[in-house]
């Protein structure tokens, strides 16, 4: 069903415990490491969505067998690099799929044709195609040049020097050096700094390793892979995911209540689990414990001035709650946001105008002029069939009433169970 109306109930406090699904990126990274192997993998507490679902579809058109159970995943690799497919590959909306798929793609045999829905469409993969013909993958872009759909030839990766453009996503840069190992000689990877969204390539390099595969750090924003090498098969456990447990960080911020998320490591190199450092800047009170950690929300919440370069799907959630903190709140460096599933800048900037809050939105920020929203909403607050902002506004129905959420179902996106989680969290509802 589209664009499904969901009514928030306000609640006075939360006191939760929440098991959270695993982790969207690591989920996307293991099941492409997989196939690339030289055996069969299985991977544990794999997150099972719309996206991680669209990848997995895709390796299954190159030749994977890729086989679901309750709490895990089993890869196959094809016995050749790569089958056939019969007809184009659709990927959704999923850019993350998109971008480290046209690298996998390019790491073997064939003529392929990639394609997404509209919005996908829009966005671009230039970047990672440029990088990946200098190595000796041919592009034909069907539509514009350096965006979905795309026919692919490759004959393998050559290997050599090449530059990723990675100021707008990490992810071209994270495809790059998953296929690197499989090119026929060493690759020398560089790439524009800041990289946006820097720890998911470090995520990347940590579960390269750790699949056996070895890489050079050269310089701050050049790492040399030697080739030919193998991924070794291997069993793995996909970590919680720190960006769905971070909605149920931000209510209890936003209620003053308690949330124990797990299984949440204070290790792990997901960048969104940063996000609990802003909490702590917001007045909340972070406890790690052996199961995971626990948010305790303040009795009132701190504005704050931040740079989210490194967090950016954080930014909507932020949002939403520095329209309830006592002041001005800034949200810093995250232009990249205007070409994520939505605009996302706008998107959060027209919710809150929808609960009446006075949001400036800029080039690569916003600004929100906070203090706790009067009156009922205008109106539906639409999700632009965005998981993030559907999310992320849904928190604002734990204090306000009468916030109705359009586009609901865009959470299947990563979170499938988000809504029955959610509407479970407060016994006490107002």
């Amino acid at each position: 069903m589209k664009n499904l109306l969901k009514t928030i109930k306000p609640v006075s406090k939360i006191n939760a415990q929440i098991r959270v699904p695993g982790s969207k990126s690591i989920t996307h990274r293991a099941l492409i490491m997989a196939a690339l192997s030289q055996g069969p993998a299985e991977i544990g507490n794999p997150l099972k969505a719309e996206d991680t679902s669209l990848t997995a579809r895709a390796l299954e058109a190159l030749g994977a067998i890729i086989e679901w159970s309750a709490d895990s995943v089993r890869v196959a690799p094809p016995p050749y690099r790569w089958r056939q497919p019969d007809g184009p590959i659709f990927l959704g909306n999923s850019g993350t799929s998109a971008r480290l798929l046209l690298a996998t793609f390019s790491a073997g045999t064939g003529t392929f044709v990639l394609d997404g829905t509209p919005r996908l469409r829009q966005r671009t993969v230039g970047p990672a195609a440029d990088a990946l013909e200098k190595l000796g993958t041919t592009m034909r872009w069907i539509g514009k040049a350096g965006f979905l759909p795309v026919e692919i030839t490759c004959r393998g990766l050559n290997g050599g020097d090449v530059f990723v453009d990675a100021s707008e996503s990490s992810q071209f840069l994270s495809g790059i050096l998953i296929a690197a190992p499989m090119a026929r000689r060493k690759v020398v990877v560089e790439w524009s700094e800041p990289a946006a969204s820097w720890p998911y390539v470090e995520i990347t390099l940590g579960m390269m390793q750790e699949a056996g595969t070895r890489f050079e750090r050269q310089a701050s924003n050049r790492i040399a892979v030697p080739a030919p090498q193998v991924y070794e098969p291997r069993n793995f456990t996909v970590e919680g995911d720190c960006s769905s447990a971070s909605y149920f960080w931000a209510a209890a911020a936003l209620t003053g209540g308690e949330a124990l998320t797990s299984p949440i490591s204070p290790y792990s190199l997901q960048g969104d689990c940063r996000f609990l450092g802003v909490l702590d800047k917001m007045g909340c009170r972070i406890t790690w414990k052996h199961e995971g950690v626990c948010v305790k929300g303040p009795e009132r919440l701190l504005p704050i001035d931040i740079d989210m370069n490194e967090m950016p799907d954080m930014a909507p959630t932020l949002g939403v709650l520095s329209a309830f903190a006592s002041g001005t709140s800034r949200i810093r460096n995250v232009a990249h946001l205007r070409i994520k599933e939505s605009d996302r800048l706008n998107a959060v900037a027209a919710g809150l105008k929808v609960l009446g809050v006075e949001a400036e939105e800029l080039p690569d920020g916003l600004i929100v002029h906070g203090g706790a929203p009067h009156g009922p909403p205008s109106g539906p607050i639409s999700s632009f069939d965005d998981h993030r902002i559907a999310m992320a506004f849904a928190l604002a129905g734990l204090r306000l009433n009468g916030v109705v959420i359009e586009g609901a179902e865009s959470v299947n996106k990563s979170f499938p169970e988000f809504w029955d989680i959610f509407e479970s969290l407060g016994k006490d509802r107002i």
